[in-house]
């Protein structure tokens, strides 16, 4: 099988929903990996988003969608159902970092963590990757009451928290992933730490609410990785496109932008 690692970056927000019931004060929560806690988009979704966008695209045809994605069994009365397997394999999409406010001369940093960086980089090790180094990142020490650490200038804060300097091994480190998730960048301690952005939502009848809820986001700017697996060197899927991933499309959430890596 050949490898084909993506970047995805969320051009607007994204609300990938976890479908689960809650009695939290959050009624709708994105989904999220079962370990780390972090968001992801599970590729049951993320392959179900590109179906559909290529599905509604002029340059693949039937054939080969369904060479891709694989087909559904048509059930017939007295006939065993078939179901034809899609020849790709898609990987869940995982966050490596994500924006948060600062207060200085620029609106955000990329936010990554000790884990999610090593969980690409070890990803790369995999595949054979090494464009982004080979070495995890070595354990960091924060320092007492600290979350943050970052060598950006110009900022007075990070989430209205103070931060220290990055070590120049680490700091080296994540200059090599700046392909990936850009060059204002800041280290977090745990990202769980930190709550996604919560938006209320409210259906209108008449000009009356009939019903208000709150919704967890992914905001823009976060950044995913993916990898599909493809039998040929030949990726049928061109992906240099805005493709929409998770719920709200008319509203203009999650559009997304993908960019080859490898």
């Amino acid at each position: 099988m050949y490898n084909h690692v993506y970047k995805i970056e969320c051009l607007t927000n994204l609300h990938v929903g976890s479908g689960d019931v809650n009695f939290n004060i959050i009624d709708k929560e994105v989904e999220r990996d079962a370990v780390t806690g972090f968001p992801i988009a599970h590729a049951s979704g993320l392959k179900g988003a590109l179906k559909e966008h290529f599905s509604k695209s002029a340059n693949l045809s039937y054939d080969n969608i369904t060479d891709v994605f694989g087909q559904e069994p048509v059930r017939k009365k007295g006939q065993e159902n078939v179901v034809k397997p899609g020849a790709y394999k898609f990987f869940d999409a995982r966050l490596i970092a994500r924006p948060m406010r600062v207060s200085g001369q620029v609106a955000s940093v990329s936010v990554v963590s000790e884990k999610s960086v090593n969980d690409f980089i070890r990803m790369m090790n995999i595949l054979g990757i090494d464009r982004f180094g080979t070495q995890e990142l070595a354990p960091v020490v924060f320092p007492e009451g600290v979350n943050f650490l970052t060598n950006v200038g110009g900022i007075n804060n990070i989430e209205g928290e103070k931060f220290d300097k990055l070590p120049e091994d680490t700091a080296k480190a994540l200059a090599l992933l700046k392909d990936v998730i850009g060059e204002n960048i800041a280290l977090v301690k745990d990202f769980n730490l930190f709550e996604l952005p919560v938006v209320a939502r409210n259906y209108l009848e008449d000009g009356t609410s009939k019903n208000l809820w709150y919704e967890e986001i992914v905001p823009h700017d976060s950044i995913f990785y993916s990898v599909i697996l493809t039998p040929d060197e030949e990726m049928l899927l061109d992906l240099d496109d805005i493709i929409q991933i998770g719920g709200h499309a008319s509203i203009g959430c999650g559009f997304t932008k993908f960019t080859k890596l490898n």
